[in-house]
């Protein structure tokens, strides 16, 4: 399937912007399908998760990664906020993943604030971006978020300054 066909894994009308633990129970399993049952490599290096359980509170029973993807971080509270349109498409990450390099996915590399060299995919169709980061010489770890519309523009300026040379590695 092409990445450009992708679709959220619940249609709008069965989709709950609250915390629903049944279907964040099934987003979970979805997630384990992808990264625990069947685990894969993208550039020869294994994609890692983080199993244990999060600390945080309302997502112990879910792992750190898992509970991370569909949480947003917000500075105001100092707390991790479940977004549902980031676990609404929990099954896009490995189909973006894999399919790289393509033309619906804008790769870039790009170095945060602590100096951490980030491998960005970003599947620009559906804002959605997918980023790992290299934590061991044959281990990334995963993260991803729907790119909202006031941050694109500071994302492609990123993505076009790699294409013409600008790298972290």
């Amino acid at each position: 399937m092409s990445v450009s066909k992708l679709k959220p894994y619940f249609e709008d009308d069965i989709l709950d912007a609250s915390f629903n633990k049944p279907q964040l129970d099934e987003l979970y399993e979805v997630f384990k399908e992808h990264f625990v049952f069947d685990p894969f490599e993208i550039d020869g290096k294994r994609i890692k998760i983080i199993h244990q359980k999060s600390r945080v509170k309302q997502y112990s029973e879910y792992s750190e990664t898992f509970a991370h993807i569909i949480s947003r971080k917000t500075y105001i509270l100092d707390a991790r906020i479940y977004e549902c349109q980031r676990a609404n498409r929990i099954h896009w990450i490995r189909p973006v993943l894999q399919s790289h390099p393509c033309k619906d996915i804008f790769y870039y590399r790009w170095k945060d604030d602590e100096g951490v060299c980030k491998h960005h995919y970003w599947l620009f169709d559906k804002n959605f971006m997918v980023v790992t980061v290299d934590v061991k010489p044959d281990l990334r770890i995963v993260t991803t978020f729907c790119v909202d519309n006031d941050q694109k523009s500071k994302f492609y300026e990123r993505y076009k300054n790699f294409q013409e040379g600008e790298d972290c590695l």
